[in-house]
């Protein structure tokens, strides 16, 4: 009789469920980790970090030259070169009276007012002559006639040479040369005192001279730069460096003698070259910054610093070689592979303080972090903030 085989159960065919308990802990483990990982990325992403960098400025000179010429080849500036003579002659005035000393063996000269307190006019002739009461005889220096209650002047000197004839004013003098009784009628006063020693003239001194020249020699320079400017017909935002070469000064007076005026003149060799001002300075600036190292800049650079001086120049070809003199600020900026993000991310403070310090040209560090509590930078460049000051 066969064997009756008996049918396998549900709960035989398959495997156990697993228990709620399970589950539930593979929950809680993935919730976790999901909040860990969100955390992690809120730390990360809020992590900032500022670097504010102080640095040195040093000073970049330049000594050297530049070519300029008509036309220009590699490495030569555009230009012109002229020259031309100029001249000019001027009158002028004797600023300020001096004194002068006159020899004691001197004519010595005065005013004197004749005085007619006669009933009718009085005619006096050039020389007519006049006495002091001690003796002394002076005369007049021109013919003049007296009205009737009336007085002149005129101009008198001593008869003889001699300081001894030198008259303080208000000295009463007779006319001997009228009738006697007419003499206490008609008679003469100083008005000014006669001088023999000294008096006022204007003398010509040797700062006149040298003020005239200098004023002569400025007005052909400006008449000079005018007219190369106009002969070279270079555009007006061409600057230009002059050279002038005095030819001749010449005055039809010397220091020390009298006059009230006198002529002056100069002749002078003008040459003037022109090139343009916006090129020549952009050619200073690309040789300041010529041989800087990477991440260094020229800062505050001032073209109207700049000295230039005319070395040579050769008016038929219309070349010249100018020396320039030139120095600007330089200092490290963003740039410098030494100042990069990469070079400090992920660093603590200390070291990135020290690594930035130990730059050449670094003044001072000050790094700033949010979280204050974080020790060290952030590792994504990105959220670093770099500022040179």
């Amino acid at each position: 009789m066969p064997i009756r085989q008996s049918r396998p159960s549900f709960h035989d065919t398959f495997p156990a469920t697993p228990s709620s308990h399970l589950y539930r802990n593979i929950g809680i483990s993935f919730l976790v980790l999901t909040c860990l990982i969100v955390v992690g990325v809120l730390w990360v992403s809020s992590v900032r970090a500022r670097v504010t960098v102080k640095v040195r400025y040093d000073v970049k000179q330049l000594q050297g030259a530049v070519e300029v010429a008509k036309t220009p080849e590699q490495g030569q500036l555009q230009g012109r070169v002229v020259q031309k003579s100029f001249e000019k002659i001027q009158e002028f005035a004797v600023k300020e009276d001096a004194t002068v000393q006159i020899p004691d063996d001197v004519q010595v000269r005065g005013t004197v007012k004749i005085i007619n307190n006669y009933s009718k006019e009085q005619a006096l002739v050039k020389t007519t002559r006049l006495l002091t009461s001690d003796g002394r005889l002076y005369r007049i220096d021109k013919s003049v006639t007296v009205p009737a209650g009336q007085s002149v002047t005129v101009p008198a000197y001593s008869d003889k040479n001699g300081k001894e004839y030198i008259l303080p004013a208000g000295t009463k003098f007779t006319i001997p040369g009228l009738w006697i009784d007419l003499q206490k009628y008609i008679y003469a006063e100083s008005v000014s005192g006669f001088s023999g020693g000294e008096q006022s003239a204007k003398i010509v001194t040797t700062l006149d001279v040298s003020e005239a020249q200098k004023a002569l020699e400025d007005a052909v320079f400006e008449q000079a730069k005018q007219a190369l400017r106009t002969e070279a017909g270079v555009p007006d935002d061409w600057d230009a460096i002059y050279s002038k070469k005095m030819v001749e000064k010449k005055t039809n007076v010397n220091p020390g003698q009298q006059s009230d005026q006198f002529l002056a003149s100069v002749k002078m060799d003008v040459a003037a070259v022109f090139y343009p001002k916006q090129d020549m300075e952009a050619l200073v600036r690309e040789r300041l910054k010529d041989g800087l190292p990477d991440g260094r800049e020229i800062v505050n650079f001032d073209p109207s610093l700049v000295v230039y001086k005319l070395d040579q120049f050769d008016v038929a070809n219309e070349t010249a070689k100018i020396s320039i003199s030139a120095k600007s600020s330089t200092r490290l900026t963003e740039n410098s592979p030494a100042l990069s993000k990469d070079a400090i991310a992920g660093l603590s403070i200390q070291d990135a303080e020290k690594k930035l310090n130990d730059v050449d040209g670094v003044e001072k560090v000050d790094i700033q972090i949010k979280p204050s509590w974080i020790g060290k930078l952030p590792n994504m460049k990105d959220k670093i903030e770099m500022v040179i000051q």
